[in-house]
């Protein structure tokens, strides 16, 4: 299982993250669904991340602390925890990561989600409902991707 392991150990030879070498980005994808995460993981790699999946907000805390991620997937539900929580943990710890919001939640929760990452002075990307078109995300990442290696 991912989480158990290495969490980069989705990226395979061959895929554009494992071609890029020290280019590629870091991404953690925070879903407490396991098929979600391993398919925008899956998309992630293709669109040149090393991606990363947090199952819970216990893991997802535990990750932040201890690497720095070039982007972050989040879901706004987390089992007993909320998304907002999330968005102030990511605050506490002083995440300068870009946040693509990928959530089955309604667009006012969603709304709120932004509002509130808004204040805490996060960085929410876009705000992508469930299922997750994955031509949308990769076209997100790629673009995002972009422009962090410009900078």
């Amino acid at each position: 299982m991912l989480e158990e392991s290495n969490p980069f150990d989705l990226v395979r030879e061959g895929s554009a993250a494992a071609d890029a070498g020290k280019t590629a980005l870091r991404l953690l994808v925070i879903d407490d669904d396991s098929l979600h995460r391993m398919v925008i993981c899956r998309a992630a790699a293709k669109a040149g991340y090393l991606p990363a999946g947090a199952a819970t907000y216990d893991e997802a805390t535990r990750l932040t602390r201890e690497t720095v991620f070039d982007c972050i997937t989040l879901d706004l539900g987390l089992g007993d925890h909320a998304g907002s929580e999330m968005l102030h943990h990511l605050s506490n710890v002083g995440c300068a990561a870009p946040i693509i919001v990928v959530s089955g939640c309604d667009a006012a929760t969603c709304k709120e989600a932004v509002r509130v990452a808004g204040m805490l002075k996060l960085n929410v990307w876009e705000c992508i409902p469930k299922p997750v078109d994955l031509a949308m995300l990769r076209n997100f990442l790629e673009r995002l991707r972009g422009t962090r290696l410009a900078a």
